[in-house]
């Protein structure tokens, strides 16, 4: 079980960090535009009954010029039991570490301009459901507005036959 555990945890920080967020413009900007993607850890899309489903989200900021003071991936979930502060993973910008989350959210620190960071949350479908969903929005904690809050939510859904 540790040895599983251990292996999904690789994976899951491995698919964070391979995510890509797409930027919506090019031009130069002085606001902050957070995107979000994401999607399941190696990209399955459904369950045949595993009980833990990694699902993973990248974070950009798309601002060619202005830094994100402090951020926050803002989790919120359907058909699952409630995620333990050990479900997270929630590696700070600054030096990777991962910390607690602050459930049901995770707040990496800040996020340069032009740069990408990346949260997970494993989930534990509840007994009988059809499917899971994982929704991730991109939070500005620092006060600056948003100008393009369309990129700003995430959400993921898995089937269960």
């Amino acid at each position: 079980m540790r040895k599983t555990m251990v292996l999904l945890f690789v994976s899951v920080v491995i698919a964070v960090m391979s995510l890509v967020a797409v930027s919506s413009s090019g031009a130069a900007t002085n606001t902050i535009d957070l995107s979000i993607t994401g999607g399941s850890v190696a990209g399955f899309t459904h369950s045949s009954g595993f009980p833990k489903l990694p699902v993973a989200f990248a974070m950009k900021n798309n601002s060619t010029t202005t830094n994100a003071g402090d951020i926050e991936f803002y989790f919120k979930w359907t058909n699952t039991t409630e995620p333990q502060y050990q479900d997270y993973i929630c590696p700070l910008t600054s030096t990777h570490a991962l910390i607690n989350p602050d459930t049901p959210a995770c707040e990496p620190g800040g996020l340069a301009a032009g740069k990408t960071t990346g949260a997970a949350l494993i989930l534990t479908p509840k007994a009988g459901v059809r499917s899971v969903s994982l929704r991730a929005c991109a939070i500005l904690i620092d006060g600056h507005t948003d100008p393009v809050s369309s990129n700003n939510c995430k959400t993921v859904t898995i089937s269960i036959p």
